[in-house]
């Protein structure tokens, strides 16, 4: 099916919908607490033994890591508190990770519920942006 001009013009603005220069509406930010919700509803992303390394590694006390939180950015897991960790066991470790967090972010994001929010906030966001298009041609 050939992509239209149209198509990529909505598509661009829910992908701008979704930014953080964007999320100053409340529905956006509705959108950004369900995402996080349903992320967290399946339990940490990381288990019990992945959660010791992190804490281990990043110099947390047991128990202080809650499993969620990560910036991983080319295999290197910055901790909250700054430390960088770019190791073979964190590497490993990642690499056993890595498919099932994808897997619960894709099931989410491809969830009903999302869909549907994700759907309002980028037609909410394109009214709005024409709106303001129209308001400066004197439509």
């Amino acid at each position: 099916m050939p992509v239209s001009g149209r198509t990529i013009c909505v598509a661009m603005l829910a992908a701008f919908a979704l930014t953080p220069a964007a999320a100053t509406t409340p529905e956006s930010d509705a959108l950004g607490q369900l995402i996080r919700r349903e992320l967290r509803a399946g339990g940490p992303f990381f288990n019990a033994g992945e959660r010791a390394l992190i804490e281990r590694k990043c110099g947390y006390a047991p128990g202080q890591y809650d499993g969620f939180e990560a910036n991983i950015s080319n295999g290197v897991f910055t901790c909250g508190n700054g430390r960088r960790v770019d190791d073979p066991e964190m590497r490993a470790m990642l690499d056993t990770a890595r498919p099932r967090i994808q897997a619960r972010v894709r099931t989410v994001m491809a969830s009903p519920t999302v869909t549907a929010a994700i759907s309002r906030v980028a037609r909410e966001a394109t009214e709005r942006a024409l709106a303001r298009v129209r308001a400066r041609r004197g439509d």
